[in-house]
C-alpha cells in the first residue's frame, strides 16, 4: 500500500489521539518510602491550619524512611516529626533528581520516521523530482547518529549560596522571587542527522536524500513506530533518621506542622419572631488552597492564636522566599469590609447581660462537639473530605437568644483646634446648590443580642431574616459568655436626630501649656431625637467628643478619658484637653420629642 504524507499526517491529527499512553500503573513503593494520612486538620481563621499526619512504611537498609509529600510554606518552627515513643525524629529536606527512559508507541508523523519503521522491509519510494521513476528496494537503513548525552545540570542551580542571593536581590528590587518546582522534564532520545537513507534494490544500494521522497508505499508498510523519551523528574524529599537498628522494620510516625492556605469564615442567620428572641445559627464556610484532606477530623478554632513567625517559612519546605497570605481568597474580599480580615476575635460592643433569661438551650450539629482549649474554644467535627480548590460549609450550632430592640444614635464631632467649632457631617448639601438639607444624624435601629448559650460568639458576618425576609446584614461581634452584642440592622427611617452646639462663655488666656497660652471656651450641647414610629421606641444616644463635658440632663451618664487624636483636626496642640462619653438610655413613646442637654468646656489656641 502507498500511504502520501499529507494523508498520514491527517490521520493523526484527527485520530483522536490514537498515541495517547495507557494510564500508568501505580508506582510500587521505593524502599523505606512512606505512605501518609492526615489524622486532623485545626483551622483558624487567619488562613492558617496545623495538619496533623500519621505516616507508615518499612525503613531501608540504613534505618531511614522518606515522603516526597513535602508541605508548602510550613511556619518557622512548626514543623515537627515523632516516632510512636514519642521522641523528635531529625528530618532532611532536599530536592532529588531521577532520570529514566520511557518508551511509548505512536504513529509516524514524517517521512524520516517511516522510513525508520520500515528498516528491512520492501518499500516504494516516490519521489520528488519531476519524472523521476519510483525507486522500489529494501530499506536497509537511516544513516543516522545516536542521540545528544544529556547536559549536566547548571552548576548555579545547585549552589544554595547562589539562589539565596538570587533570592535576596530579587527581594530587594521588589521582584518575586520564583519558587524551585517539581515536575518532569520530558526530552526525545531522537537520533541526529537522518538526512540520507540506505535503499537496496535490483541495481544495487542506493543512498539518496529523505527529503527527496514524498510517498512511501508497501504491501506490509509500517505507520507506527517506537518512540524513546527521557524523563527527568525533579521532587523534593523529606527524610526521617530512625537508627540502624530500626533497619528492615515498619515504622510509624506521627508528622505536624503549621501552615497557610486553609481557612474557615463564620457566617450567622439571625431569624425567627424577632420580638424578644431570635434564632440564631452558625455555619463555618472553609476555605482549602492548601492540599487534599481525606477522611480527617476538622476543628475550627474561636479565638485569637498567637503564632509568630507564621510568615517565615521553615526551611524544611524549600522554599526561598518569605511565603505571602493566600492571595485567591484575600482579592475576592480586598476592599470589603467584611473582608476575612476583620473576622478575627475582637470584643462586642459591651458585655453587660442583655436580657434577663434561663439558659438556652443550643442545638450543636448532631457531629460536632464544642470544647474549650486554654484561651481558644474548638467546634470538633469527627471527619471531613474536602480536596485542594474546594469549599465547603459545616453547621456549627443553633440556638434561641433573648434580644431587644434598641434605636441608637451615635455622634463623635471632630472640632477645629483654633476655633473649638464641631463638624459631624462631611457636607450637609453634599455640593448640591439645593436649599434641601437632609438629616445626618441617623438614628439606628439595632438588635440587643445575649449570649446565653455555653459557647463566645465568634465575629462573623451575620444575616437577619424575618419571615423569609432580608432585613439587613452586618457583622456580629465576638461576644463571651454571657455577654451580649449589637447587631446594625438598618437606618430607622421613622425617627429622627440632631446635634448642636453653642457657645456660651469664652476665658482668653485662661492657661499657659508648654509655652502655647489657650483659651477656654464652655458650650452648650443639645440632642434632639423624635420617635414617629407607632410603637414605644427603646432609645440608646451615645455622644463621644473632645473636651470636657458635664451637667448631663436626664440622668444622663458621663465618663471622662485621656486626650484622644481622633477628636480634633491637627491635634498637635490639644493634649490639655480631655475625651468625654456620654450615654442615655430612655424609652420614648409614639410621637414624642425628646431634648437632651450637656455642657463641655474646651482649650483652643
Amino acid at each position: 500500500m502507498r500511504v502520501h504524507l499529507l494523508v498520514l499526517l491527517a490521520a493523526v491529527l484527527f485520530a483522536g489521539r490514537p498515541w495517547a499512553e495507557e494510564p500508568a500503573p501505580k508506582k510500587e513503593p521505593e524502599p523505606g518510602e512512606l505512605t501518609l494520612a492526615t489524622d486532623r486538620v485545626v483551622i483558624f481563621k487567619d488562613g492558617f491550619a496545623l495538619f496533623v499526619k500519621t505516616a507508615t512504611g518499612a525503613a531501608d537498609k540504613d534505618g531511614r524512611i522518606f515522603t516526597g509529600e513535602v508541605p508548602e510554606g510550613a511556619v518557622l518552627g512548626c514543623f515537627w516529626a515523632a516516632a510512636e515513643d514519642k521522641r523528635a525524629l531529625a528530618m532532611r529536606a532536599e530536592w532529588v533528581e531521577t532520570r529514566a527512559e520511557r518508551v511509548t508507541e505512536t504513529a509516524c508523523v514524517t517521512t524520516l520516521e517511516l522510513l525508520r519503521a520500515n528498516k528491512g522491509k520492501k518499500v516504494t519510494l516516490g519521489m520528488l523530482r519531476e519524472k523521476a521513476p519510483d525507486l522500489s528496494g529494501t530499506v536497509v537503513d537511516v544513516l543516522e547518529l545516536p542521540p545528544e548525552p544529556a547536559r549536566p545540570a547548571v552548576a548555579a542551580r545547585r549552589d544554595p549560596r547562589a539562589a539565596s542571593m538570587r533570592a535576596h536581590l530579587l527581594m530587594n528590587a521588589g521582584e518575586p522571587v520564583p519558587a524551585e518546582t517539581e515536575g518532569e522534564t520530558v526530552r526525545e532520545l531522537a537520533p541526529r542527522g537522518g538526512n540520507l537513507v540506505a535503499l537496496d534494490t535490483d541495481a544495487g544500494r542506493v543512498v539518496l536524500p529523505v527529503a527527496e521522497v514524498r510517498s512511501v508505499a508497501g504491501a506490509e508498510l509500517a505507520t507506527k513506530m517506537q518512540r524513546r523519551e527521557e524523563v527527568t523528574t525533579r521532587a523534593k524529599r523529606l527524610t526521617f533518621e530512625l537508627g540502624a537498628e530500626a533497619a528492615g522494620k515498619q515504622a510509624k510516625i506521627k508528622i505536624l506542622y503549621f501552615a497557610e492556605g486553609l481557612r474557615w469564615i463564620p457566617t450567622y442567620r439571625i431569624s425567627g419572631e424577632l420580638v424578644d428572641k431570635a434564632e440564631i445559627a452558625l455555619q463555618g464556610e472553609i476555605v482549602n488552597e492548601a492540599e487534599d484532606i481525606a477522611n480527617a477530623a476538622v476543628d475550627l478554632v474561636v479565638g485569637v492564636p498567637n503564632f509568630r513567625f507564621k510568615n517565615a517559612v521553615s526551611p524544611l519546605s524549600l522554599e526561598t522566599a518569605l511565603r505571602q497570605a493566600l492571595a485567591t481568597v484575600d482579592q475576592s474580599l480586598a476592599g470589603n469590609p467584611y473582608s476575612n480580615s476583620n473576622f478575627q476575635q475582637r470584643a462586642g460592643n459591651h458585655f453587660e447581660a442583655a436580657v434577663p433569661d434561663a439558659p438556652a438551650a443550643m442545638n450543636l450539629a448532631p457531629e460536632l462537639a464544642a470544647a474549650g482549649q486554654q484561651d481558644l474554644f474548638v467546634y470538633s467535627a469527627r471527619t471531613m473530605t474536602l480536596k485542594k480548590g474546594a469549599r465547603a460549609t459545616l453547621p456549627l450550632w443553633q440556638a434561641a437568644a433573648p434580644l431587644r430592640h434598641l434605636y441608637t444614635m451615635d455622634v463623635a464631632p471632630v472640632r477645629d483646634p483654633r476655633s473649638g467649632g464641631a463638624s459631624y457631617a462631611a457636607n450637609e448639601n453634599g455640593g448640591n446648590p439645593s436649599p434641601l438639607k437632609l438629616a445626618e444624624q441617623k438614628v439606628w435601629h439595632q438588635l440587643e443580642l445575649g449570649n446565653n448559650t455555653k459557647t463566645p460568639w465568634t465575629t462573623g458576618a451575620a444575616l437577619i431574616v424575618k419571615d423569609l425576609l432580608p432585613l439587613g446584614q452586618d457583622m456580629l461581634t465576638y461576644t463571651p459568655m454571657g455577654g451580649a452584642s449589637l447587631l446594625p440592622v438598618t437606618v430607622a427611617v421613622d425617627m429622627c436626630g440632631n446635634y448642636q452646639e453653642e457657645e456660651i462663655a469664652r476665658q482668653p488666656n485662661a492657661m499657659n501649656w508648654n509655652g502655647t497660652n489657650y483659651t477656654l471656651i464652655r458650650k452648650k450641647a443639645t440632642v434632639t431625637v423624635v420617635n414617629k414610629r407607632a410603637e414605644k421606641s427603646l432609645t440608646r444616644v451615645n455622644i463621644g467628643l473632645g473636651g470636657k463635658a458635664e451637667k448631663a440632663s436626664d440622668n444622663g451618664k458621663v465618663r471622662l478619658d485621656d486626650f484622644r487624636p481622633r477628636d480634633w483636626y491637627n491635634s498637635g496642640y490639644q493634649v490639655a484637653n480631655n475625651h468625654s462619653d456620654v450615654n442615655w438610655e430612655f424609652e420614648l413613646e409614639p410621637g414624642a420629642t425628646k431634648t437632651l442637654t450637656f455642657e463641655i468646656t474646651l482649650y483652643v489656641y
